[in-house]
């Protein structure tokens, strides 16, 4: 049962690159909603492969909800996790010793009994816990309807029966007489009977532990060398279990001929429904759980409303109220939000700002909610409608100790041309500094000649820059070839304060630099007056 995509989906995805995953601080986030790391790798890997297809947006979307909407069926279905994830090993483990086990042996006459037992309850429990839970989305609706009908199926009846019947079997026998026959200096020459009992039995002398302990001493004399130093003891194979081994597998396969006959005759039962879900409800239940922990602490989250071109334009994207939720795990109180749109017009954006001025912390936050948005969650923000992007690409500043083969710009170039060949009408793209270490004459040319290709290719972006002159061409610009225009965008400063506010406007290197001036410590007043109090 496939809880990630939808009936006869064709599963297309787009895996988000490594600089994305990077610049979005997507480990970090994971790793706090996953809270373990192999349930990460499980939460990273789903929400790393974007579906191209709305409709499994959707699919997703209903499931989610689900979980959201009820604690109980988050409660229940991590208990039933254990499980599921039984069954999980047992099958990789049945396909890891296909060639080289015999069908016929104890061990995998045993492991096929525990298996079946783990499949009987693990089915019952889930559709106990679906049904008492009233859930609502095609997904989980449709798998309760497959397993009740493998539960209402006559062989899984006659299975449950046939389990308990045998683990009673095996349970009455609690112990074995051994007849042994030993030489003169006590090796044993032959093991001569042996028995199985229902009851534990009981000996006058715990000759065992005797042995064992006469053993260790000899051992640990016969190690130590000439100047009395102790040396790492060799383990000593006990002579009677090797020999009473093949004994006792022969007489248990005699009395296991029954069962294997038994459980040969359910091998059309599949768990495979039980085991293909177990990704998927690490993910919805992590996620249910995150949600919750938001919510508790008074955070705007949001399902988002996926549309498509029948009434809405296919490439539009709203977000209000967005916030970053690196933010909150920072402890954050006072988290600014904006808003922001993506539409066929305008879906180009120049963004222009002071240092610290929140440029990066509104671009992360417009990644991550587009990534959470794509992957079928919820989103941090108070609404959220249209088309979540099908790809999402970062072009963020890489450490200087990366670029010494090809220099800083050399680097970039490198990036920006896999970027442009990946890139179509449904990918967004972040630009953080691009171009920033070149002089402002060639960051212009070179800017003007990558967004030119974007509008041309119809893709969505913003690009963060210092070259001002960038946003100041954008009349020129917006007569290149294409349908959406550039938008001028600022982070906004009030009275020489960073309000972190987004807004349209062209920039203000004046105002941007009289904001840092200030900071510093470095306007002009401010140094006289240093000066003249150090007078």
């Amino acid at each position: 049962m496939d809880l990630l995509f939808a009936e006869n989906s064709k599963r297309k995805t787009t895996e988000l690159n490594h600089d994305a995953i990077k610049d979005l601080a997507l480990q970090e986030i994971l790793d706090d909603i996953a809270g373990n790391e192999s349930n990460m790798i499980i939460v990273r890997d789903i929400m790393t492969r974007l579906p191209e297809d709305p409709d499994d947006i959707r699919y997703r979307q209903e499931i989610m909800k689900d979980f959201m909407n009820s604690e109980s069926l988050v409660d229940a279905m991590e208990e039933s996790l254990e499980s599921v994830k039984t069954l999980k090993d047992y099958n990789s483990m049945k396909t890891k010793t296909f060639m080289t086990q015999d069908k016929g042996t104890l061990y995998t006459i045993l492991e096929n009994l525990r298996e079946l037992a783990v499949f009987v309850n693990v089915t019952e429990d889930i559709v106990r816990i679906l049904k008492s839970n009233d859930v609502k989305s095609t997904g989980l609706k449709r798998l309760l309807e497959g397993l009740e009908e493998a539960v209402n199926d006559e062989f899984f009846e006659k299975a449950k029966k046939d389990i308990n019947k045998m683990l009673e079997d095996l349970s009455c026998v609690r112990g074995a007489i051994v007849g042994v026959n030993f030489s003169p200096d006590l090796n044993v020459q032959e093991v001569s009977a042996v028995e199985f009992v229902p009851y534990k039995i009981r000996s006058k002398y715990k000759f065992a532990e005797i042995a064992a302990s006469i053993s260790n001493i000899m051992n640990a004399a016969a190690s130590t060398n000439s100047i009395g130093q102790p040396q790492v003891a060799t383990k000593v194979v006990d002579p009677l279990l090797v020999t009473m081994t093949p004994l006792i597998e022969k007489h248990l396969k005699k009395h296991f001929v029954r069962l294997n006959t038994i459980m040969n005759s359910y091998v059309h039962l599949d768990s495979n429904n039980i085991i293909e879900m177990y990704e998927a409800l690490i993910f919805y239940i992590s996620m249910a759980r995150f949600a919750k922990r938001l919510e508790s602490i008074g955070c705007d989250i949001y399902m988002p409303k996926i549309r498509t071109k029948k009434n809405l334009s296919e490439s539009e994207f709203n977000i209000k109220d967005i916030y970053n939720v690196r933010l909150v795990f920072a402890g954050e109180k006072n988290i600014v939000k904006n808003d922001f749109t993506f539409t066929p017009k305008e879906k180009l954006y120049i963004l222009t700002g002071p240092n610290r001025g929140g440029k990066t912390i509104i671009e992360q936050a417009i990644g991550i909610v587009s990534v959470f948005a794509s992957s079928g969650s919820f989103v941090t923000a108070s609404s959220c409608t249209g088309l979540p992007f099908k790809n999402i690409l970062t072009h963020f500043p890489i450490d200087e100790n990366l670029t010494i083969n090809y220099g800083r710009l050399g680097e970039e170039a490198v990036r920006i041309k896999e970027i442009v060949k990946e890139t179509d009408d449904r990918t967004l793209i972040l630009f953080n500094e691009t171009y920033s270490t070149t002089s402002a004459e060639d960051g212009l040319y070179l800017s003007k000649d990558l967004l030119k290709v974007l509008k041309e290719k119809g893709s969505a972006c913003i690009f963060n820059t210092h070259i001002h002159a960038v946003a100041r061409s954008i009349e020129e610009m917006n007569g290149w070839k294409g349908e959406s225009d550039f938008v001028s965008i600022i982070m906004e400063i009030k009275d020489n304060v960073n309000t972190f506010h987004v807004k349209r406007s062209e920039p203000d290197s004046c105002s941007y630099a009289r904001n840092i001036a200030e900071k510093y410590g470095i306007t002009y007043e401010q140094m006289i007056e240093e000066e003249d109090d150090s007078e």
